[in-house]
């Protein structure tokens, strides 16, 4: 990437020794010794001392400041580190491995786990592809890359683009170079950073402005007393050597010193907060603050979804009670003599309720997160690090036998703590939302605690797989904030070919706001049937989701369409048209004009999942002390306006 205007160090440096009030102190010491030089009687040497003082004073408050502003000038150098040495890339019909520097638009690049993405990359095929982009965008988990599907128009929302900068962290995929050097998206934020135009800080404006009062006034008293010393009688020297005592006693010798220090130990209470100032003035700036936007999730909030209540079959539960914590608190009372025996809280909802247990595997078919776990190299050192006293080499060609060894056994360590935690506990890949869902569900579906399959999770989506279509793709839609849903089409009985009935044949399943979903759905689930939906009921589940909202919980809607095997064959392959259904979103009905045309509307609810995602521990008060300071906070989110407000109140914000 291009270097632009990059000043040398030199000038920096004389730049941070000569600013104006740097130049009032210069002349003042200039003045000093100039006294000491003219002066009659050399026996005072107190304006030497004065001098050389003042000279040291700026030479190491200046070197001071250089070092500071010298960090925000190897911002491109942090660029340039984004880059990795080597690109794999196609040449003469092979993948070999060639200078990143020489990629251009065109180029076909192979991407595997570990390796920093060499530009802008479009991908035409991954497999089971990962990227981070927290370079970039700041958003530190995983994202699966997608080839297929209708792509948003936000790119930073597009999953078949790799960016420059960010890394493979999982898979392989191969792709088109769309972009390199400047022209990248983190180029352009590079680019911009160094092209942006720098405002004097409200700090250096006052000390300005201080300065040339000072100034002014010093003069003015040392040239004043210098006509009245003349007139006086006085000598030329000693007239000359008052006037200037006059001007330097007048300039505030220590306010730089002082100003400096302040900013300097504000930045390093700052740094213990995780905060890096680059520029010892901007901590000033942050005093005149008058409006803090806010992301909410993960920010204001912990992150840490979890299930808190439910509607289904016409009523409202309450899901706050994990079914894997609450047998095992069971078990743990029922082992204690009777005497000490304590009461445990029971669920809100029972195993043998059938529209319940129809609810959560409508649940579970139509998340797709997992549970997973696989020790990161960074934590895998951390725990060699404290046994070995030494890290482990970042070129893993460099491990000897012994750190091979050593390194095998925490990771088989840290994988056995992970699988003995309670699933409330457990890692799940995929989004905040589903996993507070899986969490939830994969007990009650675990015959370990009363439920029909052994694996839960695992086992069901297996019985019930995502239909696949004739390109080998899957029939499913990804969720996107501006469809802010997600559909997954399932086989619901994948041994019978030709079934006769729909609940044997192929069902739509759809999980989102329920905004999106609850207009789209005629019908209810009652009962295991399904009942129209009527004013009223639609009343009652507009009631719920409001009440939801109003308790700060996200609300999901989920729906299902059971299909009828006459049109939506198995064999041959219906040609669900999931990619392009955009364009044909208001069909409500079945056409032949179509080709591959689905319901996408005349749904039945299946219920309603709140989920509770506690603020995070002092932020009520780090809020209340920006509102008395005069700082306005914003709180920005997707959530609908009840479960905003209601979270916002919690947090102090309204």
């Amino acid at each position: 990437m291009t270097e632009r205007g990059k000043v040398a160090w030199y000038i920096v440096f004389l730049k941070e020794q000569t600013g104006f009030f740097s130049l009032l102190l210069w002349l003042g010491s200039f003045l000093c010794f100039l006294a000491f030089i003219i002066a009659e009687d050399k026996s005072d040497p107190s304006n030497l001392y004065l001098g050389i003082v003042l000279a040291v004073v700026v030479f190491v408050t200046g070197c001071f400041s250089y070092m500071q502003t010298s960090k925000a000038a190897s911002l491109m150098d942090d660029f340039k580190n984004f880059i990795p040495p080597e690109a794999n890339c196609l040449r003469d019909g092979r993948y070999e491995r060639r200078p990143a520097v020489e990629l251009v638009p065109g180029d076909i690049v192979e991407l595997k786990g570990g390796d920093n993405v060499p530009a802008d990359v479009c991908l035409f095929q991954a497999t089971e592809m990962k990227v981070n982009n927290a370079s970039l965008t700041g958003e530190s988990e995983d994202l699966l890359r997608i080839v297929d599907g209708e792509q948003p128009e936000n790119i930073f929302e597009a999953t078949n683009i790799a960016f420059f900068g960010t890394t493979c962290t999982a898979g392989k995929g191969r792709g088109v170079v769309i972009r390199t050097g400047d022209d990248t998206v983190i180029g352009r934020i590079a680019n911009l950073s160094q092209t942006a135009d720098s405002a004097e800080t409200p700090l250096s404006i006052e000390i300005e402005r201080f300065i040339f009062i000072i100034s002014a006034v010093a003069i003015v008293l040392g040239v004043s007393f210098f006509i009245f010393g003349f007139f006086a009688g006085f000598t030329l020297i000693n007239n000359v050597v008052f006037m200037i005592g006059i001007i330097v006693a007048n300039v505030p010798e220590g306010l730089l010193a002082t100003v400096t220090v302040s900013l300097a130990l504000t930045a390093k209470r700052m740094h213990k907060k995780m905060v890096l100032v680059k520029n010892l003035e901007s901590v000033e700036t942050l005093g005149s603050t008058s409006c803090i936007c806010s992301d909410k999730t993960g920010t204001l909030t912990q992150n840490r979804m979890s299930v808190s209540n439910m509607y289904f079959n016409r009523k409202r539960i309450s899901a706050d009670t994990n079914w894997e914590v609450y047998k095992k608190e069971v078990a743990k009372q029922a082992a204690k003599p009777e005497n000490e025996r304590q009461k445990v809280e029971v669920p809100g909802y029972e195993l043998d309720d059938e529209a319940f247990m129809t609810f959560v595997r409508s649940i579970a078919l139509t998340t797709t997160s997992y549970f997973a776990y696989t020790p990161k190299d960074e934590e895998i050192n951390a725990k060699y690090k404290k046994q070995a006293k030494q890290d482990l080499p970042k070129d893993k060609a460099q491990w000897t036998p012994a750190m091979k060894d050593a390194a095998a056994q925490i990771k088989k360590e840290m994988v056995d703590k992970e699988m003995s935690m309670n699933y409330m506990k457990r890692n799940v890949e995929g989004d905040a939302s589903e996993t507070g869902l899986v969490r939830f569900i994969q007990p009650i579906l675990m015959k370990k605690y009363g439920g029909a399959y052994d694996n839960g999770l695992d086992e069901i989506r297996q019985a019930y797989p995502t239909f696949e279509l004739q390109d080998g793709s899957l029939a499913e839609i990804p969720f996107s904030s501006d469809i802010k849903f997600n559909l997954l089409v399932r086989d619901m009985n994948k041994n019978n070919k030709a079934p006769e009935t729909a609940a044997d044949n192929i069902t739509v399943f759809i999980k989102g706001a329920p905004e999106r979903v609850l207009t789209r759905c005629s019908k209810i689930l009652v009962q295991g049937e399904d009942v129209e939906m009527t004013d009223s009921i639609r009343r009652e589940c507009d009631d719920s989701n409001a009440l939801f909202g109003k308790m700060g919980e996200r609300v999901l809607a989920f729906a299902r369409c059971q299909l009828d095997p006459a049109v939506y064959t198995k064999e041959p392959k219906y040609p669900f048209d999931v990619k392009g259904w955009k364009g044909w979103r208001e069909q409500k009905e079945f056409t032949n004009a179509v080709n591959g045309w689905f319901p996408m509307w005349d749904f039945t609810l299946v219920g309603l999942v709140s989920l509770n995602d506690p603020p995070r521990p002092k932020v009520d008060v780090s809020v209340m002390k920006c509102r008395k300071a005069g700082i306005k906070v914003i709180m920005v989110t997707g959530d609908q306006p009840p479960t905003a407000a209601a979270i916002a109140h919690k947090v102090n914000i309204i």
